[in-house]
C-alpha cells in the first residue's frame, strides 16, 4: 500500500492522527531516553516487538512529534528493521526518506485534525510539529 493510502487508513482506522496516540493503540512501546549524541530517535525490536526511543533532548519540543512520526513510519512500513532519526533528515537511505514522507503525511492530517484547516505554509509545520527547517 503506498503512503499516501495507508496514512489516511491508519488515521481513521485509530480515529486520530497523532502518532503517540496511534502508538499507544498499537502496543508500541516509547521510551525516553539519552542517546548517542545527534541521534534523536531510534526503533528497535525485543522479541518481534518494536520499542521506539526517543532522545531526552526532544522531549519537551514540538520536535518530538515529527520525531515519532518518523519512527512510527518505520515500524509501519519497515517492520523488523532497526532505525533512527538523526540530525540529518531525508538521509540517504531509502528507509529514511519513506519514514520521512509518512511522518509528514501523517502530521497533516493531525495539523487538520487540531486546527480543522490545512497549513497556509511549511513554516506552520515547523513550529507546530517540528518538521525539518528546508
Amino acid at each position: 500500500m503506498a503512503i499516501n493510502d495507508m496514512v489516511p487508513f491508519i488515521a481513521h482506522r485509530y480515529g486520530t492522527a497523532d502518532p503517540f496516540t496511534i502508538a499507544d493503540k498499537l502496543n508500541i512501546e516509547v521510551q525516553w531516553r539519552e542517546l548517542t549524541p545527534g541521534i534523536l530517535g531510534k526503533t528497535v525490536y525485543v522479541f518481534g516487538q518494536p520499542i521506539v526511543m526517543l532522545d531526552n533532548c526532544v522531549k519537551h519540543s514540538v520536535q518530538s512529534t515529527f520525531v515519532m512520526a518518523h519512527e512510527l513510519g518505520h515500524v509501519l512500513l519497515h517492520e523488523g528493521l532497526a532505525s533512527y532519526y538523526s540530525l540529518i533528515p531525508n538521509g540517504d537511505d531509502k528507509s529514511e526518506y519513506e519514514a520521512d514522507r509518512f511522518a509528514e503525511t501523517l502530521l497533516i492530517l493531525y495539523y487538520v485534525e487540531e486546527h480543522r484547516e490545512l497549513p497556509e505554509n511549511y513554516r506552520d509545520l515547523v513550529s507546530e510539529y517540528g518538521f525539518p527547517e528546508l
